[in-house]
Formats: structure tokens, sequence, C-alpha cells
């Protein structure tokens, strides 16, 4: 009640000094600023002595502090897990993809009627148009198709759909000038803005604020000196926003969240409270997740707040819902989101929201590597059994062995187990590859395309590892990669791969293969255990050459959705594509 109290008179307060009449839409902004590589350890009202944030550090004193909020161990994890509220063991593919079928919280803000932007750094895959369909009404973003070059130095940028480069200047500024642009522009209307910045990601450069700038610098250049520019150089962006809110006279109702991907680079190291800190991206370990967590909205939270409560991104969405007041519960999606409005945090209402945190963790696209975690505040459980005490031992080297653990820690590792198990279960036994959208056929059935899922479930293989290690794909089957085509190679007999297939009408359908193979081949088609087709031969290539040849045997296939299994029945082939068409 006090909440609502002050933000109310607020709110009026403004419409009254504005001339705003009682009509105006008055929700609130949000900016939601996340950083690349940037650990607690190097924040200064965190302890981190290494780095100047007077900008950070002043968030901190005009708003609210979490000592305790976790990201991802790594960036598209992160990124996934921030736009959607759902931990990764749900809806994660592959590495720097976001599953296009998902339902953001760009889709909601922009379905409430807020004005929607983003920019900074994407590496989620797609173009121009999976922004728009992802919520955003405008775009300025690296790593992106279009945008795939530099960041800092001499960058190309893709802004609403125009891929551009620009010679000597700095990426960070050029992003910096469009979101303030857009605030500017949508300031008499309620507006969300999702800043993924790229500083202070590797390669390490000068900013142009560094002695030694140099815009026709070699984009590639890279020294860990710099990285204290670059850290730098983001604080004081992130201050500049904070000047434009006030000039503008919106700060009051503006909530600003700062925050970080993942831990810090591995070639860092800083100080913290007198202890030098290893970066720890990638890893398992507390410094991996423990981020900055920094909000600043005067209208609604008392400055100088210190929350323990503990946080992880997952309850990001789950927050802006109900900061703006989006009920999204229409989409079905939102039954699966696994966060907690933190809110009730923010305003004094609660101590905590909740009591534990799940890490799920797939290194690239290894399905056959997952690691995953349950933490609180002060214990953690590794899926491997180690069972830490966080506040003995940050670094994670001494587990507790079960023998020398308290009753109390032995309760609370059995209930992490049960947690982990439950949150394990909900791992979708497999995910169509291409956004979760089955393969339309008649169309092009790409053979490395098969479905995302376990050994023996989606696919099987009967040679351990991907020698050929391409096409993001780190599991036991082995794809090649070669200007720019994508092969399943070094096939052997008894080995099958499976896609989720939809066909409009059952019938007879043709088909062209392409291929090669250094002897002759053969395969054939099942659906539901059933051999669909006889065994087809597919004849030496010569050179190994990609060869097109029409099959004479047919598919019949039934209307609908339909898990297709090729099934390879001689091997040394490279598979490439089947063309498939309906008969007339």
């Amino acid at each position: 009640m006090i909440f609502k109290q002050k933000y109310l008179l607020t709110l009026l307060s403004t419409l009254f000094l504005n001339g705003s009449s009682l009509f105006s839409d008055v929700r609130p902004n949000i900016i939601l600023i996340m950083v690349d590589d940037f650990g607690h350890e190097c924040v200064e009202s965190y302890g981190g002595e290494s780095y100047n944030t007077p900008q950070l550090s002043r968030m901190a004193n005009e708003g609210a502090q979490f000592n305790h909020a976790h990201s991802q161990n790594i960036c598209t994890p992160s990124r996934v897990q921030i736009m959607t509220g759902k931990y990764n063991v749900r809806n994660y593919t592959r590495f720097a993809n976001l599953d296009h079928s998902e339902y953001t919280f760009g889709n909601a803000f922009q379905e409430a009627g807020y004005a929607t932007c983003i920019a900074g750094k994407w590496q989620l895959g797609g173009n121009a148009q999976t922004i728009k369909s992802l919520g955003f009404d405008q775009h300025c973003l690296w790593r992106i198709n279009g945008a795939n070059n530099e960041r800092y130095v001499s960058p190309t940028l893709l802004t609403n759909g125009k891929s551009e480069a620009f010679p000597g200047l700095y990426g960070p500024r050029l992003q910096q000038e469009f979101v303030a642009s857009f605030i500017q522009r949508n300031k008499t209307k309620p507006f969300f803005v999702y800043y993924p910045m790229t500083l202070p990601h590797y390669p390490f450069q000068p900013s142009p604020d560094s002695e030694d700038w140099n815009p026709k610098r070699n984009p590639r250049f890279n020294e860990t000196m710099y990285f204290k520019d670059m850290v730098s150089y983001l604080d004081k962006l992130v201050g500049e926003l904070i000047d434009l809110l006030i000039k503008e006279g919106i700060d009051e109702n503006t909530m600003v969240i700062f925050t970080s991907d993942n831990g810090t680079d591995h070639r860092i190291r800083s100080l913290q409270n007198g202890l030098s800190i290893a970066g720890a991206k990638g890893k398992m370990t507390v410094d991996a997740t423990h981020v900055p967590f920094l909000v600043r909205w005067p209208a609604v939270v008392d400055k100088n707040t210190q929350i323990n409560g503990l946080i992880d991104f997952s309850d990001i969405y789950a927050t802006l819902m109900d900061v703006a007041g989006i009920d999204d519960a229409s989409h079905p999606e939102n039954n699966e989101r696994d966060g907690h409005s933190f809110l009730p945090l923010l305003i004094g209402e609660k101590q905590e929201i909740r009591t534990h945190s799940f890490c799920w963790y797939m290194q690239r696209t290894d399905m056959t590597d997952i690691k995953s975690f349950i933490q609180n505040k002060d214990y953690k459980l590794h899926s491997d059994g180690r069972f830490i005490d966080k506040s003995t031992d940050r670094f994670e080297l001494k587990p507790i062995n079960d023998s020398e653990m308290l009753e109390e820690e032995k309760k609370l590792k059995t209930k992490f187990r049960n947690q982990m198990n439950y949150y394990l279960s909900l791992r979708p036994e497999r995910i169509p590859y291409n956004n979760s959208q089955a393969i339309q056929l008649p169309g092009v059935l790409e053979f490395e395309a098969y479905d995302l899922g376990m050994p023996n479930i989606t696919y099987y293989d009967v040679s351990k590892g991907n020698s050929s290690g391409g096409f993001w794909r780190r599991e036991d089957v082995d794809i090649l990669s070669k200007k720019g085509q994508h092969f399943i190679t070094n096939t052997e007999a008894g080995e099958w791969l499976e896609y989720t297939i939809k066909t409009k009408q059952a019938g007879e359908f043709s088909m062209t293969i392409k291929y090669s193979a250094i002897s002759d081949g053969a395969i054939h088609f099942e659906i539901g255990g059933k051999p669909i087709t006889p065994t087809i031969l597919l004849p030496q290539t010569p050179y190994e050459t990609i060869t097109s040849l029409h099959l004479p045997k047919t598919l019949s296939l039934p209307k609908g959705h339909q898990i297709l299994r090729l099934v390879i029945d001689k091997g040394s082939m490279n598979l490439d594509s089947l063309f498939v068409r309906q008969k007339k």
C-alpha cells in the first residue's frame, strides 16, 4: 500500500508539473542494460578496487543494489533466459541462437502498447525481420545477419534493417546515440529499451576516451590492459543515460536496470576487497554467474537500498511484467516461466522471493555434455554430486564430503537433489532444429538439421564424438562444414537420424538426394519403427563430389506431423540434403 501511494503521488505530481492530461499514459518506462562479460568483482559498490565505476556507484546510491543476483555462466544462455523468463532446460537449443518461436518480453511490451527498442549485441540468429517478430519496433544491432564484422572501431551495424559500415567511428557510441534518440522521440509515452551493450567483451581495446585512441587502429587489436578503459567507458554511457532521463523530465518514472550476462573474461584478473579474482566466464563457479545488479527508479525505490534476497535472470521477465502491469497469462508460454517478480524486494514488502536458483548449461550444442547446479545464497549442489559451502569456499575447491556434513547440510543436499531432478525432467525429449518448427514437406530436408535431443532419442551414431567439429553441433554425429555447406559425414551402417516433419496432405513423394560417396552406400526411411521405403542404393560418386541423384523410390507419407527416421544401411557417404516433391 505504501508503494502504491508513493507511486501514485509521484505520477500525479509529474502530470501536474508537465501540464499533462489525467488521461495520459503514465505507465513506467523501463531500460534494461546488460553489459557483456562483467562480473560483480569489477564494480566499486561491490568492493571492486581495479576500476573506476562512479556512475554504477551512483545507481547503487540512488537506488537498489542486489547482492545475490545470478545470470547464466555464458552469453547465449543468459540472453535466452532474460528474454523469455525460462530456465534454459526448457528452451535452449544451441549457441548463438534463440528459438524464434519463443514469446519474449519484447512481444509482451509491444502488445501492451509500449514503444520498444533494442540496441547492442544480438548473437541469437536471424535477421531484421526476426527482431521485429520478437517484439522490437526499432533496432541497432551487432552480431546479426548484416552486421557480423567489427563491433568497436569501424563497426558494421544493422539499424532498422539497414546494414552499414562506419569507418573510424566507435560502435558503442553509435548505439548509445541510437538509444538516446529513441528515448527522446518516445518520452511522452511508455517505452521499453533492451540494451545488451557490446562492452567490455574481448577484444580489449582503447576507447575514444583513452589517451592512445586511434580511429584507424586495426579493429582486431587486443591487449588486456585496455579492459580498464572499456569499463570506464561503459560506466560513462550509463551515466549519460541517467542524465538524459533527468534532462527530459522522465527519470522519476523510468526504471533503469543494470546487469551483466555473465562473469568476467578469464584473461582478466581484478581486485575485490583485497582479493585477486580471476574472471570465471564459462565456468560453473560462483564468479561465473554472480553479476552486478542495480536498479534506479526514483519514484519507487528508496536510495541506498541493499537487497540480500536471491534472484536470477528468470526473474527479470516476471518483474518487468509486474512493474508495467502486463498480464500475459493468455499466452500458454507463460505457464512455463520459472521467474518470480522481485518488485516486492525493491519496495521492502519481502526479504526473499525464492529459496533456490537453477542453472542448466549445455556447451554450445553438445547434448552429451550437460552440466547443472542448484544453489541458494550459501550452498550449491552440482550435478556431479559436489556440494559446496559458498560462504567458505568461493572458488569451489573443497567440496564437502558426506561424512563431514552436518545433519542440516545433508537434508539440504537431498532437497537440492530432488529439486534438480524436477528441473532436469523439464527438458523436452526432442526439439525440431529450426526454431521448433517441423520441416515442411514437400520441401527441402537438410540432413544436418536433425531434431535436437539425446543419443538414442533423436539420433544414433556408432562413433564417439564429432571428429569433424562442424556446424555448431558437437555431439556424436559427424558433421563436416565446407564452403558454407554442411554434410553428415563418416556414416556407418546402423546409424540413424530423426526429423520432425509436417505434410499438408497424404500421398506419394518423389525424392532427389544430394550426396557424395567413396563407395556404394544405402539408406532407407522409417516412421514409427516401420520402413516406408525399401533400401535405396546410392552409387559411388567421382572424387567425393556432391552429386544430385533422383531416386527411383518414393516416400509414402500420411498427413500431418510425423517423426521421419533416416537409417544408414551402408556407410561411407556425405549426406547433404533431400528435395521432396509430391507426385501428381
